[in-house]
């Protein structure tokens, strides 16, 4: 129908999905830990399917940012012949609590390799959102800090701002 909503596996759409020629591409993959896939192939997937210079944006386990060796590694070497990293923000330690997953979310550009795209990627650690676990309530934004704290990450990552302690750019 209209809502260009595809049904089925993602797999095996990403031609069909390509056609719609989307500009970005917004992931909470299935955690490895339940579907035995990683998350970073969704990842890939995903940035196969959207327009060069395309965003893609997924929140995903830590480790995904951390492997240095085996599939993990592969993966992210695979990703980075054919697109660019462009951000990584650290998440609060428990932003799915009470589950224990340490989380990050990664922002990619598609179809522009790494290594020719002249662009620093811009570290973010997002670890104090402001947020207290309550008993019988989760995380809540008891002292109202959120707001604020939100704004500051959104203009830090748009601006690519540096701030000691809190952001850096690397190659």
């Amino acid at each position: 129908g209209k809502t260009n909503i595809l049904k089925g596996d993602c797999f095996k759409k990403v031609d069909e999905v390509r056609k719609y020629k989307p500009t970005v591409g917004l992931l909470n993959p299935p955690y490895n830990d339940v579907t035995g896939i990683d998350e970073l192939v969704f990842i890939e997937n995903n940035l196969n399917a959207v327009a060069s210079g395309g965003l893609v944006v997924a929140i995903v386990p830590m480790r995904c940012a951390l492997y240095q060796k085996g599939i993990g590694l592969a993966i992210k070497e695979r990703i980075l012949e054919k697109h660019t990293l462009d951000a990584v923000m650290s998440m609060p330690d428990d932003l799915f609590y009470p589950i224990g997953t340490v989380t990050c979310i990664m922002v990619f550009r598609a179809n522009i390799p790494h290594k020719f795209s002249n662009r620093k990627t811009w570290f973010g650690c997002w670890k104090d959102d402001g947020f207290v676990k309550a008993k019988n309530r989760g995380r809540v934004d008891l002292n109202r800090s959120w707001g604020k704290i939100r704004e500051h990450w959104i203009q830090s990552y748009r601006n690519r701002a540096v701030h000691a302690g809190e952001s850096v750019i690397q190659t």
